[in-house]
């Protein structure tokens, strides 16, 4: 039975934390995890034998990478590969199965269920010091805060590292992972350069709540760092991230005066027509992931005003390829923005830029943090004004498969925590959706109506 084969698991993973490269505090904090997937595996028992035989094959899967038994991909050509024979009809918790099983996480993926072996990163109830101005909020024509102003502030991750010298990045997660463990083997290294320097948002939930509560947490981190450094910041989002910054960006529009420029990996500004985000029933879709539908009430809410096109100039890279974001190429790509207000938009999939050459591979959703186009557009938009432009980039970067300075482990890591970890933060969600999507806050109507 899966309870049995996943309480085996527990006990070869207590056991198995006895290895050197492993850190005491992840000795304690795996059992529990696991435990808790436990639990909510059998708390799902109207679910059928389905979901709980799937969660067998990923203990079982996870068993075999971190005893040896399957080998990690060596290459990102390999890895890419294995990616495009993963069906486009997967769930979420199908598709981590197939990740595992096909050596696309590194063997420390444990470590990383529990936070990369540093949980502090991924913490939301950081010691930050005051804003040096009132911005809660900064303007009468921002949207009201419904969340404590304490709360805001204390989600956001500043690196002992961090400096205002340098041009802020302020880095923004997706759905299901937590900000820290996102950003850790991309943005979070990249970003750490001469001239730029990374901090973060840890929302609650992972963002799996109400995309319009995770954007008070993005709409006063924006305003914060900018505020705390003096002069406007850079944001980077990965996936609803995205929907995040661009619904911060309308509704509180003193944002835009603080950011310098939004860059969007995968982005999915007009929603999604996947049918199988939901990975169980309808209850167990949680909220932030019903507003990512392409016809929810949330997205038309978006949309509407010209919220579709750029309030700041704005670099979007996305993949034709991506199996969470659909359709992502042509002229309907989701993470295409309008430049109605001329402030500058760039969009570009990576497999039309880069044709034929390895940058312009199969990377999918979450396999875009590690694309080496993205980040060379990126850096373009941060050294111009305006977006990043495919004019100014050496096309020699098409040949890479990876942006400088990052290992083939690092696209293992990124992939571990997307497609594992999410599914996995999406069950210990327990369903908390309530099978409805969140009804619109009082000031989107109150704007419609001016």
């Amino acid at each position: 039975m899966c309870c049995n084969k996943l309480f085996h698991l527990c006990f070869f993973l207590s056991t198995a934390f006895s290895s050197p490269v492993l850190y005491e505090r992840d000795v304690q904090d795996a059992p529990e995890l696991f435990t808790k997937l436990l639990e909510t595996a059998t708390g799902f028992a109207y679910a059928g034998r389905g979901l709980k035989q799937q969660l067998s094959q990923l203990a079982d899967r996870i068993s075999e990478i971190t005893t040896g038994k399957v080998t990690p991909i060596q290459t990102v050509q390999e890895g890419l590969l294995a990616l495009s024979a993963i069906p486009t009809s997967a769930t979420v918790l199908q598709r981590a199965i197939s990740i595992v099983s096909a050596g696309l996480v590194p063997p420390n993926i444990l470590d990383i269920l529990n936070g990369i072996k540093n949980n502090s990163i991924n913490s939301h109830s950081n010691n930050n010091t005051e804003p040096p101005v009132n911005i809660y909020p900064k303007s009468p024509t921002d949207a009201p805060y419904d969340i404590l102003e304490s709360d805001l502030l204390s989600s956001i991750f500043i690196p002992q590292s961090f400096t205002c010298t340098k041009i802020s990045i302020l880095l923004i997660p997706g759905t299901a992972d937590p900000a820290g463990s996102t950003f850790y083997f991309s943005y979070g290294k990249l970003f750490e350069t001469n001239s730029t320097s990374p901090v973060w948002v840890n929302i609650p939930g992972n963002s799996l709540s109400d995309i319009q509560d995770n954007a008070e947490y993005v709409a006063y981190a924006i305003n914060y760092i900018s505020a705390l450094c003096s002069r406007p910041i850079g944001v980077l989002s990965w996936s609803q991230g995205s929907l995040d910054v661009q619904w911060a960006l309308k509704y509180w529009p003193s944002t835009r005066t603080s950011v310098s420029d939004f860059m969007a990996v995968s982005p999915d500004f007009h929603g999604t027509l996947l049918q199988t985000l939901c990975m169980l029933d309808e209850p167990l879709c949680t909220p932030s992931i019903q507003q990512q539908g392409y016809e929810s009430a949330f997205i038309h809410a978006l949309r509407e005003e010209d919220g579709d096109s750029a309030y700041v100039p704005t670099t979007n890279v996305y993949s034709g390829v991506d199996f969470v974001v659909q359709p992502q190429s042509g002229d309907n790509a989701s993470g295409a923005l309008k430049d109605v207000r001329g402030v500058g938009a760039s969009n570009t999939q990576i497999q039309v830029a880069c044709a034929g050459r390895p940058a312009g591979g199969f990377y999918s959703h979450s396999a875009m943090l590690v694309n080496p186009l993205t980040y060379a557009l990126f850096v373009d938009a941060l050294s111009y004004e305006g977006p990043g432009r495919m004019e100014r980039v050496t096309m020699g970067v098409c040949k890479d498969s990876l942006a400088p300075g990052l290992r083939v482990s690092d696209f293992l890591g990124t992939e571990a925590v997307a497609d594992v970890l999410g599914p996995i933060d999406v069950l210990l969600y327990r369903g908390q959706g309530g099978g409805q999507e969140p009804k619109l806050k009082d000031y989107v109507y109150k704007k419609a109506r001016k």
